[in-house]
């Protein structure tokens, strides 16, 4: 009896994690708020410091808050696993080929993957290569060369690795591997 093909999966963001990560960041701006108003009322040496300091993460959490907000609104599928490939938005546009990943890795709330060829699939997003030439030469290990946040979906990580897994076609070694351990039960 043949195996029946995998269910395709689909991922899109989920509206409850971020709800909470908006919720979440919007509170670190506002602790910020203080910081960078009272800093530079301040007299002392350390005021401006503590000014400039508060200015930077009011920026940096409202940033967060703002972007995650405006993801709340956006209800297009942002992976696809299936027979054709992965399909990752955030990465591009490109769908990438299951035999061209290399490896998978699971972090909190994030899933890397590391194709054998990353040329064949560049990042095509502006924020995606501003991520990776932030951290520089270690991005790749750190990431991976493809990156999905799951920690914003609402699919699991073990369900897209689960799921790439399903879909991804086996080499005749394994097939054939398989057949000697089905033969053996």
């Amino acid at each position: 009896m043949a195996d029946s093909a995998p269910d395709i999966l689909v991922a899109r963001y989920s509206v409850p994690k971020l709800l909470g990560w908006a919720i979440l960041s919007g509170a670190m701006a506002a602790a910020c708020f203080p910081f960078a108003i009272g800093g530079f009322a301040s007299q002392a040496t350390i005021g401006p410091l503590l000014g400039l300091a508060g200015i930077v993460g009011l920026a940096f959490f409202g940033l967060i808050a703002v972007v995650h907000t405006l993801r709340l609104f956006d209800r297009r599928e942002q992976v696809i696993v299936s027979a054709k490939g992965l399909y990752v938005r955030a990465h591009g546009e490109k769908v990438i080929g299951l035999r061209s990943i290399k490896g998978l890795h699971r972090d909190a709330g994030r899933l890397g993957v590391t194709l054998w060829k990353p040329s064949k699939y560049p990042l095509e997003r502006r924020h995606r290569q501003w991520i990776w030439w932030i951290n520089g030469s270690h991005a790749r290990e750190f990431f991976g060369d493809v990156w999905i946040w799951t920690n914003q979906m609402d699919r699991t990580t073990q369900e897209i690795f689960d799921s790439i897994l399903a879909h991804r076609p086996k080499t005749d070694f394994e097939r054939e591997m398989e057949e000697i351990a089905a033969a053996h039960r």
